[in-house]
């Protein structure tokens, strides 16, 4: 189970699955997901897309494998996945991706600028951090994947002291712009075959280095072919300086000239990207390949870092650096790390996350790998790497131009009904393939270019039936009643061996203007042909059969309702073109509608049929009989779908549902039983205690006539003044739940009685907030963890639920300074402070007999406190003081640490003899192991001494 990251590349990954992988959790891992790789444990579902920044690695998931591999009984039981890294989103080594299709041109641009227009159109990587590069860009990319355009711009834009380079994120950002604003271009770590460890400031990583060079690619000038054709071609040169030192067998200089071709680069780059593919070749090609073994460089350095390398043996020294790495001076040489290779340790978390944004943990059902890693540096004395083209003939410049394709007519079209129920049309455009202008075949056509248009100047006539649904102050000149559209021109492109294309989504019964051209291989663009003008398919096609309606009837009125539903089934599904229904009513169960039967006409739309609004609509016919109803619908060309089945309605007493308006004043008593109320206003009281509904919209008052609740219609806020709840027992919130509290939000658990909560204080303009989890026992003493937030000061502590003082850890965080320590019955025991000119650590800093501490200024360390007298230390101490008193005459002293130190001591000792000695006696540390020293007198004590002493373990 191995990632193997590559700069500016796709790099791949591989993830043994066990066998036990629940099948819902193998399903649902699908191609071009995702796969993040976090350093520990953690839950994915609940860090979520998060985990995208901080996982260390984010591959895209390309591969799979299920296979039987007869190590166990289990069938099926070898199960793999495998992908690359992000950097597929941009394009892969094949040049798939978002291809510009369309030029994309950088004039004078700035680089940010360049790359925000370079990145993919599909949005698959979105902009991240974009840092500043000197200078500025001019060029053309067409046919290329955003890959391939980024790094040609970063080449180009780099220089020797400013390298330029690109990265894509794990949440699929992009981030461009200097090397050392992207990568670490100062090494704090260092390879070294022997002597590894952690120094002050570099951290040394033991690995075993492999050398490899040749000069294969050796190169002293570079001709680079750019834009243009035959005697056109744009070039640039570079020669190699200082001059070459290698010789040929009479002694002169080797002459190695490379041609390279760029077709894309424009002549103002040429001269750059010479030098730029010279670089490549001046120095023989060396690659360095660094194996740690048993050792996991994360944190050390990442990929795109620089690293220094130390091996004199096999020449990896550069007498122009010098570092002190351990009490040694080295020469490394500085290298870029452009492959890492690692295993995927017990000590990571793997997740998933689907297309729809789901996490799922896969941390338990992989087969986790040894430790190790692999570095790659590949010609790490190179500043790119090539991105020419083969060099071949060019002939000379293709000066033929296709001539003009001319439409064959009359347009084959038709209606049809687009997915949304709305009727449009289509044409089917023909044409004979031109020859080019000067008379000769078009051997190397490319494509057509279509262009078309509303026409602005045709007359759109109308029959009387559609002038019968537009008001007559809608309606334009006589000649001409309805206006004619406007529009710009509208482009597609057709592929050059085919000579028919088909237009759509055009509106019915409308003029077009539509022309084309030729484009052959070279670009060479033909002139647009003349214009040909046709009108599109006009809408013939009728609604469908509406169904029946529901008819209610009095003895003065037939009320209608239609759900717009079609008569094969179905509610709010007649097509979104539709006008309006007619109603026609008669004494005939199975009459034909006609002009004597049609009572009236009733708005039916899209918009109806979208909000599912039905239609209502009322006919004043007095009667007492039977009658029967049918509707037919009508769209807004005016055509007409069949009549729907007969609906019967019989009068029924004048008081019942049948009323269709009624004074409400008049109402005395009863219920009403209603689908909607259209009234101003309705509420059950004028004062006190009421509710109201209006065009406002919906209110609450209390007895004091205060408004508690208040819905706004038009926005959408809801003000409350009172308790809110969502719920009345187990888990639920609860806002504002007394008012004896302060603004207050809890959070009750499943069962009993304790909650957590969030509330706030105001102090002037100044609002202070508090986060409290329920209370929980400690020895007896019931606490609560807290975070407390003013505009001076936040608090995270454990604090007593009754007195509120600190009770266990806590940090303080102002402006001015950061406090952290542990509190004990109103006694602040592990201290930390930091401010500005001070910082502090140590124990109980506030007790001036047994406080224990060090203050750190920014030209001093004091330290306050007592060290203890040495007794017996443990073998892992790493400084300790005592004093011994020696033997009265003695001539040394031999002391014993009691238990044998890990490694070997260094003693620092000062002898004090007694006052009656006439001359000062030297001594010297004459023995010293992990196990204790001897201290040698220059003479015999004289009466009583000691011995003081520290030591510090190496």
């Amino acid at each position: 189970m191995t990632v193997q990251e590559s700069l500016t590349k796709l790099g791949q990954w591989e993830i043994d699955l066990l066998p036990t992988i629940p099948r819902e959790k193998l399903d649902a891992l699908a191609y071009f997901g995702h796969v993040a790789i976090i350093r520990g444990r953690v839950d994915p579902t609940l860090y979520g897309d998060n985990l995208l920044r901080t996982a260390r690695y984010v591959g895209v998931l390309t591969g799979s494998s299920l296979a039987d591999d007869a190590r166990t009984k289990i069938p099926n039981d070898n199960v793999k996945i495998s992908g690359v890294g992000m950097t597929l989103w941009l394009g892969d080594d094949e040049g798939r991706g978002s291809v510009y299709e369309n030029a994309v041109t950088a004039a004078s641009a700035t680089f940010a600028d360049t790359i925000r227009m370079l990145l993919p159109a599909s949005g698959a990587v979105t902009e991240g951090t974009l840092y500043p590069v000197a200078g500025q860009y001019t060029g053309t990319h067409q046919w290329q994947s955003p890959r391939d355009a980024i790094q040609y711009v970063c080449q180009t834009m780099s220089t020797t002291s400013v390298p330029v380079s690109w990265r894509v994120n794990g949440d699929g950002t992009l981030d461009a712009g200097p090397e050392a604003s992207l990568f670490a271009t100062t090494p704090t770590c260092t390879i070294v075959a022997v002597g590894a460890g952690d120094d002050l400031t570099m951290r040394g990583v033991p690995g075993s280095l492999d050398l490899t060079g040749d000069v294969e690619d050796y190169t002293t000038r570079v001709v680079l072919l750019a834009e243009g054709e035959g005697t056109s071609i744009a070039t640039g040169a570079a020669d190699i300086s200082p001059a070459t030192s290698y010789k040929d067998i009479h002694g002169n200089p080797i002459k190695l000239t490379r041609v390279v071709s760029e077709s894309d680069t424009a002549s103002t780059n040429a001269a750059t990207r010479a030098q730029l593919a010279l670089a490549q070749y001046v120095a023989p090609k060396q690659d360095l390949r660094l194996n740690i073994q048993d050792y996991d460089v994360e944190g050390a350095f990442k990929l795109g870092d620089y690293v220094y390398a130390y091996d004199p043996d096999k020449g990896l020294l550069n007498p122009n650096i010098e570092v002190t790495f351990r009490g040694q001076r080295l020469n490394p040489i500085k290298l870029q790390v452009t492959e890492v290779s690692w295993g995927v340790t017990e000590d990571y978390t793997v997740a998933y996350r689907t297309a729809a944004g789901v996490w799922i943990d896969l941390t338990d059902h992989i087969e986790a790998s040894e430790a190790g890693t692999y570095v790659t540096v590949g010609g790490f004395d190179r500043a790119l790497t090539s991105s020419a083209e083969p060099v071949g003939s060019r002939p000379n410049a293709d000066t033929s131009t296709p001539g003009q394709p001319v439409f064959i007519e009359p347009f084959a079209g038709m209606a049809y009904l687009d997915n949304r129920g709305f009727t449009r049309a289509r044409v089917i455009l023909s044409w004979n393939a031109p020859n080019n202008t000067d008379g000769s075949s078009v051997l190397d056509g490319d494509h057509y270019e279509i262009r078309y248009a509303v026409d602005t100047d045709m007359l759109y006539p109308a029959t009387w039936s559609q002038i019968s649904q537009v008001r007559w102050q809608d309606l334009q000149t006589w000649a001409q009643p309805f206006a004619s559209p406007t529009g710009q021109w509208q482009t597609m492109v057709v592929n050059w061996d085919t000579t028919t294309a088909q237009l759509q989504d055009l509106s019915p019964g409308i003029g077009y203007d539509v022309q084309i051209r030729g484009v052959d291989k070279t670009g060479n663009v033909g002139a647009w042909s003349s214009t040909t003008t046709f009108v599109a398919s006009a809408d013939n096609l009728p609604p469908s059969t509406p169904a029946a309606p529901t008819v209610a009837g009095s003895r003065i009125a037939v009320q209608i309702t239609h759900e717009l539903g079609k008569s094969s089934g179905g509610t709010f599904n007649l097509e979104s073109d539709l006008d309006h229904l007619e109603v026609h009513v008669s004494y005939e169960p199975t009459f034909t509608p006609d002009t004597t039967t049609l009572r009236g006409k009733v708005a039916a739309t899209a918009g109806m049929i979208q909000a599912q609004i039905p239609v209502v609509y009322t006919v004043q016919v007095e009667e007492t009989s039977a009658r029967y109803v049918r509707v037919v619908a009508v769209d807004k060309t005016g055509n007409k779908s069949g009549p729907s089945d007969a609906a019967t309605a019989t009068a029924l007493l004048i008081d019942d549902a049948h009323i269709s308006d009624l004074t409400v004043s008049k109402v005395t008593a009863g219920t009403i039983n209603a689908s909607w109320v259209m009234a101003g206003e309705i509420k059950t009281a004028d004062t006190g205690p009421r509710a109201r509904i209006s065009v406002d919209g919906y209110e609450l008052y209390n007895t004091a006539g205060t408004r508690t609740l208040f819905a706004d219609a038009s926005t959408g806020d809801i003000s409350i003044v009172g308790q809110l709840k969502s719920g009345t027992s187990g888990k639920r919130i609860e806002i504002n739940p007394t008012s004896s509290y302060l603004p207050e939000i809890r959070w009750y658990a499943n069962t009993g009685t304790d909650y957590g909560y969030i509330n706030a204080t105001s102090s002037g303009t100044d609002v202070n907030l508090g986060m409290n989890s329920s209370p929980f026992d400690d020895s007896g003493v019931s606490v609560t963890s807290r975070a407390y937030l003013t505009s001076t000061l936040a608090e995270l502590a454990v604090v007593r639920t009754d007195t509120q003082e600190r009770r266990g850890a806590f940090v303080w965080a102002s402006p001015l300074s950061l406090r952290t320590g542990f509190s004990r019955g109103g006694v602040d025991y592990a201290h930390f402070y930091g401010a500005a000119d001070l910082a502090r650590i140590g124990w109980s800093p506030a007790d001036p007999a047994n406080g224990q501490y060090m203050d750190f200024y920014s030209n001093r360390t004091r330290h306050i406190g007592r060290w203890a007298d040495f007794q017996a230390v443990s073998s892992n101490e790493g400084l300790f003081t005592g004093t011994v008193a020696g033997t009265s005459s003695a001539t040394s002293l031999s002391l014993s640490f009691g238990a044998t130190m890990d490694t070997q001591l260094v003693p620092i000792v000062s002898i004090r003899d007694a006052p009656t000695v006439a001359n000062t006696r030297g001594f010297v540390i004459s023995a010293s192991d992990s196990s204790g020293f001897t201290t040698q007198l220059s003479g015999a004590a004289d009466g009583a001494w000691s011995v003081y002493f520290w030591c510090f373990r190496i």
